[in-house]
């Protein structure tokens, strides 16, 4: 990796940073409608050391190594995205598919400390909620069987990261513990959750949501006062290693040319 580089840069782009880290090479990557970050991650990864990269999309089955620069990162989730397709799936071959995925990405409306997620609405009565969110999108059934997925937000505070979700759209791990596989999915379950302010994992044994970086500026206590519930916390969790000079460049003149993350 090229030397780290001093100039500032977004919670948006260190989110993409960190996702495209955690990504090998000839793996099987899933990237979801409306999120421009981990899109960015996905890009970043398949453009620096994944170049064998797998990438479904839609119903798209695609390598996009060869594509010079993206003008838009909405056009991974549009049918413009064609133009580079191997392959194109109808749905129920795509999610025969999801299995044999490495990894996919889901936002949500509320987390709680097990990894549980909420895209449903807010609110106590389902059919006069406070707040509608866009619903599971197929989250439920992907989350329950691919090998494992990141959580990514655009914000981190007590309304987000809550106790108990109100409804739940896709089982993270469940109760903690084993209740995943006492619950029969086969999937692996959620890695990361990913915010502006911190990235967070899951201990091995309760499966408790654990804080494992900060973001630059960021501390211990800001994160904990931001959490709806008691975050596990090492003594000394791990700062994340800023952008090397190769992967902001990347990022800014090839994939995320609009700034849609540098806002």
């Amino acid at each position: 990796m090229n030397s780290t580089t001093s100039v500032a840069c977004t919670p948006g782009e260190l989110m993409a940073v960190f996702i495209s880290r955690q990504i090998r090479n000839d793996e099987y990557v899933a990237i979801g409608v409306n999120l421009p970050v981990s899109t960015a991650g996905v890009l970043l990864a398949h453009f620096l050391h994944a170049p064998d990269l797998r990438i479904s999309a839609l119903s798209y089955f695609t390598n996009l190594a060869g594509v010079d620069t993206f003008h838009d990162l909405g056009q991974i989730a549009s049918p413009r995205l064609a133009r580079w397709a191997e392959a194109v799936w109808p749905l129920d071959a795509l999610m025969y598919a999801v299995p044999r995925m490495d990894w996919c990405f889901t936002g949500a409306l509320q987390i709680d400390m097990h990894g549980n997620t909420n895209l449903i609405g807010v609110g106590d009565d389902h059919d006069n909620l406070t707040f509608r969110g866009p619903g599971a999108t197929g989250a439920t059934t992907v989350m329950a069987t691919v090998r494992r997925f990141m959580i990514h937000v655009g914000s981190h505070s007590p309304r987000n990261f809550v106790e108990k979700c109100d409804f739940v759209s896709a089982v993270g791990w469940g109760a903690g513990g084993d209740h995943r596989s006492r619950l029969g999915l086969p999937g692996g379950g959620p890695t990361y959750v990913i915010t502006p302010k911190a990235i967070m994992d899951f201990d091995e044994e309760n499966r408790r949501m654990r804080l494992k970086h900060l973001m630059p500026g960021i501390t211990v206590e800001e994160v904990a006062r931001s959490t709806g519930f008691e975050l596990l916390v090492p003594c000394l969790p791990e700062p994340m290693e800023p952008p090397s000079s190769e992967e902001l460049d990347t990022l800014r003149t090839k994939i995320d040319v609009k700034g849609v993350l540098r806002h």
